[in-house]
């Protein structure tokens, strides 16, 4: 096993840090069912490929990757006039070893000079004059993930491309089939090119807090 150990942060069934360590050569997750063990497997898919359900995660950005206590604790503070920072999650990835020495340092959580990488979804700071715009009105309906961006991190402080990371996933799940049909590539070339980033962020606003409302309806 090329990987000696994962920590998550707030991803989705994980609030706050969880981390498991993995054994030398096969291992096997085994637990009740909404435990997390198909949780952690996405963990490891998305940080060494940047696939999220067959697609790039860049494109795939959605407060459903985040943990709902995390989100709905942001949102709350947002609209009571005391917002906590933008939530964020992150995905660290211990080699054990034997991979790359290019990817040795301490920029991780434990400090400790290691091989490993680093996955984070987190704000960019880019947006803060529109974020605290947002914010001001105190009608925060859902995290602003337009605001958002997907990197990735060597433990020896270098950005990396998914194409350099020195290991690979496949993960196969036969209870996950996804397409996009015409309609919604229409739809999608519409809001790309007709709207102002205003509207855009008014639109996926408005269209996650009809979600929301069906999910506990």
């Amino acid at each position: 096993m090329a990987i000696q150990k994962i920590k998550i942060r707030n991803f989705k069934c994980f609030k706050g840090l969880f981390e498991i360590e993995l054994n030398k050569g096969l291992n096997i997750l085994v637990g009740n069912n909404e435990t997390g063990k198909s949780t952690i497997l996405e963990a490891i898919h998305i940080a060494l490929t940047g696939l999220y359900g067959g697609r790039n995660i860049r494109n795939e950005l959605s407060q459903y990757l985040f943990n709902k206590e995390v989100v709905d604790s942001y949102i709350n503070s947002v609209n009571s006039g005391s917002a906590l920072p933008p939530p964020s999650i992150s995905i660290e990835i211990f080699f054990d070893g034997s991979i790359d020495p290019e990817y040795e340092g301490n920029e991780n959580s434990e400090h400790d000079s290691c091989e490993g990488l680093k996955f984070e979804i987190d704000f960019n700071e880019k947006y803060n004059s529109e974020y605290n715009t947002l914010v001001s009105k105190r009608n925060m309906m859902s995290i602003p993930i337009e605001y958002y961006e997907a990197s990735w991190t060597s433990f020896a402080r270098q950005s990396v491309t998914i194409r350099s990371i020195p290991i690979k996933s496949a993960m196969i799940d036969s209870s996950n089939y996804r397409y996009q049909n015409g309609s919604d590539v229409y739809i999608s070339r519409i809001v790309k090119d007709l709207l102002s980033p205003e509207e855009v962020t008014a639109v996926s606003q408005a269209h996650r807090k009809m979600k929301d409302e069906r999910y506990v309806h």
